[in-house]
């Protein structure tokens, strides 16, 4: 285990939360687990997220640094998180990995990208989307058009070729009851958010795909490891 991640040295201000798990359980949420999310969301309701309005907008500037325009259907996915849980009557249950990423990120005001390594493959790369490239992002076969977006790219032979975002995950490698290896990656600026408090939401993070998928090895780590 330990996935191989490269980072474009065209990208600013970025630093990403690396949570690795293996050895897991994909599955529906139980209900113990339904309660907890309903809980975390509670909490935000009552107060808001981390860092509040500052970090909101520091996350919109972090995806504009690449030409990428952060608003509208392509709001960072953490955005869409605080709509639903104030719209909401009851938080989407999807599968457990993915319910407790979302509320990680619900609380801590970044998005979180997901992928699954079965398919994402072991060696990565964050750079700026190129003129052109897009994915589908659900069953359905909507694109996302990932031009100027920070993008988590699998390699190709000699391409890369993304795969997740801050706005939404491909459809290829989302994560499924099928998988066993997951690779989360939370994204922060460097500006706006500490190294230490990007490691506690990595660490929450890793503590819920252990208590709640049953993960038996979870690596955490920093990238850059310090700023």
């Amino acid at each position: 285990m330990t996935v191989q991640l490269t980072m474009d040295p065209a990208v600013v201000d970025l630093a990403v939360g690396l949570v690795e798990a293996s050895d897991m359980t994909i599955a529906p949420p139980d209900a113990a687990l339904i309660e907890y999310c309903q809980t975390c969301v509670a909490r935000v309701r009552e107060s808001e997220p981390e860092g509040g309005e500052s970090r909101r907008q520091a996350v919109r500037n972090l995806l504009r640094a690449g030409g990428f325009k952060p608003s509208g259907r392509n709001k960072p996915a953490q955005e869409y998180l605080l709509r639903t849980a104030a719209d909401a009557q009851q938080w989407p249950a999807i599968l457990n990995a993915v319910d407790v990423l979302n509320v990680v990120s619900l609380g801590s005001g970044l998005p979180i990208s997901l992928v699954a390594l079965a398919r994402a493959g072991m060696s990565l790369m964050i750079r700026y989307g190129a003129p052109g490239e897009a994915f589908i992002f659900n069953q359905a076969g909507q694109e996302l058009d990932v031009a100027g977006l920070l993008s988590i790219c699998r390699y190709d032979g000699d391409r890369t070729i993304p795969v997740g975002t801050p706005v939404k995950d491909s459809q290829f490698t989302k994560v499924t009851a099928a998988d066993t290896q997951v690779l989360a990656c939370i994204f922060a600026p460097r500006s706006a958010v500490p190294a230490d408090t990007l490691r506690h939401w990595a660490d929450e993070l890793a503590a819920g795909f252990r208590n709640w998928c049953a993960a038996r090895q979870v690596c955490v780590s920093l990238e850059p490891a310090a700023w």
